[in-house]
């Protein structure tokens, strides 16, 4: 899998720092920041950084193999992409870019509802590693077009979010207008005129749009009228009863992301739910949130011969994915770092991002003398 790496970006706080130099400081926090005071973001790093592995020098084994199986298919490594909503505001076509990349390193790419790339094309691009996450609308008849379009395109893995009740409340994006409408000020103008790749290629290829909402928007051009009919299409919680309903809808795989406490996996099991993702939303939406290293052992003994157990949240490198491995978890889904990627290389960087990510997971894993990613659990100190 892995290419030959820029030599600019050897790990992907390489890519942080290269894509903070080159889109707008509203962009760059938005994509960085999570809700509040960012504590949930600090956590998520403080509790990955005390996991721990113990290698096992004299009973080596053969050269690790990175593949792994989710839901019954053989992906190359056992991690992938996690939604991001708008994408495009990071990088034009990131969506795109993130799609192909995946698809060339058969890894899972799980596509937003709120994505800048619609599902016809994610698939286009994605073929069977699509997977499409939804933000339930509040009108059935958009709720079940929405799975019915996913399901035309060959997808198969439903993700569910369940952990968005409400917006997250987000100072920073609160001080930059960054609004659907955006708010122009001065101080945006000179952000973007400040980095002008990013603006040339903004200006090019258009604003974003919330593309596989674009056919029930009745040609709504006016973007005050589009984000007042995304508040007010997506603001269905997720409970439990819209979950069995879900599940009575979707014939394919259910996977539920959002699942931090035992009884919420228990509930996913009982509803016979595939796969759930633990996760604290990347510390975006609830500022006290546990991470989801707090939560894995419990969840894992309650569900875990009941459906397969996925996380997300706070995944910086190749070493938080083998962390989050030997905590139990099949698979390891991550947004920003891949953001990152695209930020500083555009589509190369979407492969950057993987390959680095790779050859880091491969190298724990040959240090400690582990041969496959479920074997990870032998090494946690």
């Amino acid at each position: 899998m892995v290419n030959k790496l820029d030599s600019r970006a050897a790990s992907i706080a390489d890519l942080k720092l290269l894509t903070k130099k080159r889109i707008p400081k509203f962009a760059y926090d938005y994509l960085v920041g999570g809700c509040n005071n960012d504590r949930a973001v600090s956590h998520n790093r403080e509790a990955l950084d005390h996991v721990f592995l113990q290698p096992s020098y004299l009973s080596r084994t053969q050269v690790a193999s990175l593949k792994a199986t989710a839901l019954g298919v053989e992906y190359d490594a056992p991690f992938g992409i996690a939604p991001l909503g708008l994408s495009g505001l990071i990088w034009p076509k990131a969506a795109e870019y993130h799609a192909s990349a995946a698809k060339t390193a058969n890894i899972p790419y799980i596509l937003s509802t709120l994505a800048s790339t619609s599902i016809e094309d994610a698939a286009a691009c994605a073929g069977s590693n699509l997977w499409f996450q939804l933000y339930p609308p509040k009108e059935q008849e958009i709720r079940l077009d929405l799975m019915q379009r996913a399901r035309q395109v060959g997808c198969n893995n439903l993700v569910v979010t369940i952990d968005v009740p409400v917006a997250g409340r987000r100072p920073n994006d609160i001080k930059n207008g960054l609004s659907v409408p955006p708010k122009i000020t001065l101080n945006s103008i000179y952000q973007t005129l400040s980095r002008p790749s990013w603006a040339v290629a903004t200006a090019f290829n258009g604003m974003p749009q919330f593309a596989s909402m674009q056919p029930y928007m009745n040609k709504l051009s006016n973007l005050k009228d589009v984000a007042n009919y995304i508040r007010s299409t997506l603001k269905e919680p997720v409970d439990l009863s819209m979950l069995e309903k879900l599940r009575q809808q979707w014939p394919g795989n259910l996977i539920v992301k959002g699942v931090l406490n035992v009884e919420d996996a228990k509930h996913c099991a009982a509803i016979n739910a595939d796969a759930i993702i633990v996760s604290n939303h990347g510390g975006r939406q609830l500022d006290v949130a546990c991470s989801p290293v707090e939560m894995m052992q419990e969840i894992i003994d309650s569900v875990g011969d009941k459906l397969e157990v996925f996380v997300d949240s706070g995944v910086e490198s190749g070493v938080d994915i083998a962390r989050y491995l030997a905590l139990g978890a099949s698979m390891v889904f991550s947004g920003r770092p891949y953001m990152y990627g695209v930020g500083a290389f555009g589509r190369q960087g979407a492969n950057q991002c993987i390959d680095i990510l790779y050859s880091e997971l491969e190298q724990v894993m040959n240090q400690l003398g582990c041969s496959s990613p479920h074997e990870l659990v032998k090494f946690l100190k």
